[in-house]
Formats: C-alpha cells, structure tokens, sequence
C-alpha cells in the first residue's frame, strides 16, 4: 500500500515541499529585474522529474531583451541548483507610476481588511474621465469558505473608500 501510495500520489497531485517553494522564490527574487512572483506550480512527475511554472514580474519600462536574459538565467540556475526544468512567464508590471502604488497599497489594505489570508497580484489602474478600473488577481487560500462573496466586499470596501474606484477581480486559488 505505502509504494503504491508513495508511486501514485505526485501523480494525482500533492501539495509540493514548502521548503522547496520557498527555495524557488527565494531564487527567483534575488534577481535584479524581478519584483515579484506569482502563480508558482511545482509539477512533481517523482524522483529527478520536476518542472516549475511561474509568472515572474519585471518592471514595465525594462527592455524585454534585458528581462529575457534574466528569465533565461533564473531558469538555468534552478536546474543547476534544484535539477528542475522551469517555464517563467514574464509580467511586466507599473514599478514607477506614483498613483499606481498609492492605489495597489490602499487596496492591499482594504483586501487585508477584508480578510488577512488573501494576496493579489497582476495589479493595473486604468483610469477614465468619470471612474477608475483597479484590475487584479485574488488569490484565496484552497478551502477558502467564499472565495466569490469575499470578492464582492473587497469591492464594495475599494468602492466604499473612492466612489470613483471599481475592482475588477479575478479569484483565483493558491497554487503551493
């Protein structure tokens, strides 16, 4: 039973090595050019047999060539130093625009006002003349009781502190 168990298990899916993917994003973060990570899935095949997925975000304003040579060097060194394949997604990201991280930073309040085990990522602002989009990513803990409703208030809080503000959301579960 414990070989079958043991053989079958990454197959159908577990959570991976915590040390593992504190590893992963420790290296991914040393990087000058990366400024955050998200949507990091470890795909365990079994011994010597890892692949990791990952979006890594690199300043908007960074020449894509210099941000691909970075990614390209992430991804040797995690198979240099943890045998594991990876595929890096590049997301550029608005590190500069004063406005953009007022507004990242009060939402990141308001969500931790909401409830304190959520995080967001992919943060945008487009603005218009009568309202202002904040568009980002949700991400809930797996067994999270209402992803959706917790969604909603974290709406209607961004809403509540700026009439002119709307939160699109998209929820999304944590992946480690």
């Amino acid at each position: 039973f414990t070989v079958i168990k043991d053989t079958v298990s990454p197959l159908l899916g577990q959570a991976p090595d915590p040390e593992l993917v504190r590893d992963i994003q420790r290296t991914v973060l040393s990087y000058d050019g990366v400024v955050g990570i998200h949507d990091l899935i470890v795909h365990d095949y079994g011994p010597g047999r890892i692949i990791v997925s990952l979006h890594a975000e690199v300043p908007e304003d960074q020449p894509i060539s210099k941000s691909h040579d970075v990614i390209d060097n992430i991804e040797m060194e995690l198979l240099e130093k943890f045998n594991i394949l990876s595929c890096i997604h590049m997301d550029p990201v608005d590190t500069d625009n004063p406005e953009t991280l007022r507004l990242k930073a009060e939402a990141i309040r308001l969500m931790n006002g909401v409830d304190e085990s959520l995080t967001l990522h992919d943060f945008r602002v487009v603005a218009g003349e009568s309202h202002t989009n904040l568009l980002f990513d949700l991400v809930v803990p797996h067994g999270h009781p209402d992803p959706q409703g917790t969604a909603a208030r974290l709406r209607e809080a961004i809403h509540a502190y700026d009439e002119k503000l709307f939160a699109v959301i998209k929820v999304e579960y944590s992946y480690t």
